[in-house]
């Protein structure tokens, strides 16, 4: 595969390690959260080394489409259907033995044409996305016979920024277990974020972000190792005088003269076109800075501080050169947006490869 340009490497020890992590800090098991091909990471890759881990108890996709590729590529374990469920796909959750979330009351009447019958219950704290209220608890209870409830779920949408909406969230999914009074196997609320917030009911933990390496907060309490770098090359180098103007629109003026390569990664890659005359990428152990607007499949940055650079050399995109590193976190923070967006822009021209 010499003639691949650009690599997203995948780091599966870094990702176990990770899993215990997390597991050893919150002492439940994991639904790990694969939708969006694991953020990116490539669904196949990273579910196939995590099913075998005691610690790994399902996994978490977004719809039924995502959960039949998981059960092609030989994932066996528990997949919830977080996304729910839509009268064409009844066939492929029977099928392939999915289990949807269930937050509205189409999506239960529907779940009874399951042949197994088997749902989780989602109910609606504070995201105002998915889920029944509060207050639909009578009309649900009498709608329930039929189905196995398996599960009872929340979700926190401010678990990183709002601890007292988060708590409310808390108590108020406490008391609708109460009032429900079922007695599922598996209550989950705790996200990525949510992982430090006293808990004791719920009996799993539902995680994405943190699998993958990226902090949630700044202050996160649990050792991770990012689990993807990316590698590109560099195509061109070559010099431009002073007054040149730089890629489309010429947002970038040379002051000086100066020496740049271009680099075979662009927006198209999954380089937000938002970095453009602001972010950088590592070249041998150095930050050079990108120069002009990122084009679809190139970008040029500056290298006139490095002594000896030509086409073929590897470039960091994401990941460590030397004693450098850039993160996905950096990456969205000067693109105004957050670090899973960026993961999951990561296009599929970037081959993915496991590493250890």
């Amino acid at each position: 595969m010499e003639f691949i340009r650009s690599v997203a490497y995948i780091n599966v020890e870094n990702l176990k390690e990770n899993v215990e992590s997390i597991f050893n800090y919150t002492k439940k098991k994991i639904f790990a959260v694969v939708k969006a091909d694991a953020y990116g990471h490539d669904a196949e890759i990273v579910s196939n080394h995590l099913e075998p881990l005691s610690s790994i108890e399902g996994f978490c996709v977004a719809t039924a489409y995502e959960g039949y590729l998981l059960r092609k590529s030989g994932i066996r374990k528990l997949i919830l259907v977080l996304g729910g469920i839509l009268k064409e796909e009844v066939d492929i959750f029977n099928e392939f033995n999915l289990t949807p979330v269930i937050s509205d009351f189409y999506h239960l009447e529907l779940s009874k044409k399951l042949k197994s019958k088997t749902v989780h219950l989602k109910f609606d704290t504070g995201m105002r996305r998915l889920g029944f209220y509060f207050s639909d608890i009578g009309k649900l209870r009498e709608k329930l016979s039929g189905l196995a409830i398996e599960g009872v779920l929340s979700h926190f949408p401010s678990a990183d920024t709002d601890k007292e909406y988060t708590k409310n969230q808390i108590k108020e999914f406490m008391k609708i277990l109460n009032l429900l009074n079922l007695k599922p196997n598996y209550i989950h609320i705790q996200n990525s974020a949510g992982v430090v917030y006293d808990c004791p009911f719920c009996n799993v933990v539902r995680i994405g972000l943190a699998l993958y390496g990226e902090k949630p907060t700044s202050d996160y309490p649990i050792h991770l190792n990012p689990v993807m770098s990316i590698l590109s090359k560099v195509i061109s180098v070559k010099k431009v005088k002073k007054g040149d103007r730089i890629s489309y629109n010429g947002t970038f003026q040379a002051l000086t003269d100066m020496k740049v390569a271009v680099v075979s990664f662009g927006y198209a890659d999954g380089l937000p076109r938002l970095l453009s005359n602001k972010g950088c990428v590592l070249i041998d152990g150095e930050k050079c800075s990108i120069l002009g607007n990122i084009t679809m499949d190139m970008v040029v940055v500056d290298v006139s501080h490095l002594k000896d650079v030509k086409v073929g050399d590897d470039v960091v995109i994401v990941g460590k050169s030397k004693d450098k590193q850039i993160t996905f976190t950096d990456i969205a923070n000067l693109s105004n947006t957050i670090s899973y967006e960026i993961m999951c822009g990561i296009s599929k021209r970037v081959v993915r490869k496991e590493v250890k």
